[in-house]
């Protein structure tokens, strides 16, 4: 898979028009056309698509990833730091997703179409449908803006330990706010299916209080839909959220993958991309065996 990946991401970036020593051609017009030439050379780009995709992956099967032609630095050198800053991110936010989708989950479906089922619905659906950038720009106008409590921006590099946590509030917020009503949704429909099964009427004919019945018996039976979205999202981690990242000015895996991908820089859109693939592969790998424990 990894192999397929790399070869169909690899001729996408190939095709697309333009190539490195274009940009260094806008950004610096004294360059001539023989200095062109000889850094398309130097880099192989005047070789064939699949010459240059061949000499790449068996320089990365031997361990060699190669540089990152925007930052001169070895591609590992650059994406151990983002990865960092986006589980960072992603971690937290997701954990706070969880924590509050499964409480208004259960209690949604626990009490059926009451009114409090019905504002959670109403409270889903608008987190549905507000997208996370527009999201993330009213809660900067409001805490940043208006009132002044939080930073508008990400602040990892300060020396104050207060400073880079007050500023991990607002992207964490966003990312949380934005994948809430998903996994709310999804947990009410799959606990109002179990909580209608045989085995739940036999328990509490049988005497079970209501919170084993709840938590133990059709919580438990709900549970395979939601760790399959749950997995699905821990795999997806590593690639960030760009334009969450963009807008908080998070240095993360999003915005540096489009930036590889706009400045053309194999090397690193491919690890990038090949590393967020694994992510996910492994992901569904620890989804099955979660299957077979539930």
């Amino acid at each position: 898979t990894l192999l397929f990946l790399s070869f169909l991401v690899y001729g996408m970036i190939g095709l697309m028009p333009g190539d490195p020593v274009d940009l260094m051609i806008a950004g610096n017009p004294n360059m001539t056309a023989e200095d062109a030439a000889r850094l398309r050379e130097i880099y192989g780009l005047d070789r064939p698509l699949l010459s240059r995709y061949a000499s790449w992956i068996s320089a990365a099967l031997g361990g060699d990833l190669g540089y990152s032609r925007l930052y001169g630095l070895p591609v590992l050198d650059v994406i151990f730091p983002r990865i960092v800053n986006t589980l960072l991110l992603m971690g937290l936010a997701l954990t706070l997703t969880i924590c509050i989708a499964v409480p208004l989950g259960v209690y949604a479906a626990y009490r059926h179409n009451s009114l409090a089922d019905r504002a959670i619905g109403v409270f889903c659906l608008a987190g549905i449908s507000l997208p996370a950038f527009w999201l993330g720009l009213l809660l900067i106008a409001l805490f940043s803006v208006e009132l002044g409590w939080l930073p508008a921006g990400a602040a990892l590099e300060s020396p104050d330990i207060k400073t880079r946590l007050l500023s991990m509030v607002l992207p964490v917020a966003t990312l949380a706010m934005a994948g809430l009503a998903i996994y709310i949704r999804h947990l009410r429909s799959a606990m109002i299916d179990a909580l209608r099964a045989d085995h739940i009427r036999t328990a509490r004919a049988k005497g079970c209080s209501e919170p084993r019945v709840v938590w133990r018996h059709a919580f438990r039976a709900a549970l395979p839909p939601f760790v399959t979205i749950f997995m699905l999202d821990l795999g997806t981690l590593v690639g960030g959220a760009m334009t969450v990242e963009t807008v908080f000015a998070w240095p993360g895996m999003g915005k540096l993958m489009f930036d590889a991908v706009m400045g053309n820089d194999y090397n690193l859109a491919l690890c990038g991309f090949l590393v967020l693939a694994t992510c996910v592969l492994i992901a569904n790998m620890l989804a099955d065996a979660a299957y077979g424990i539930l």
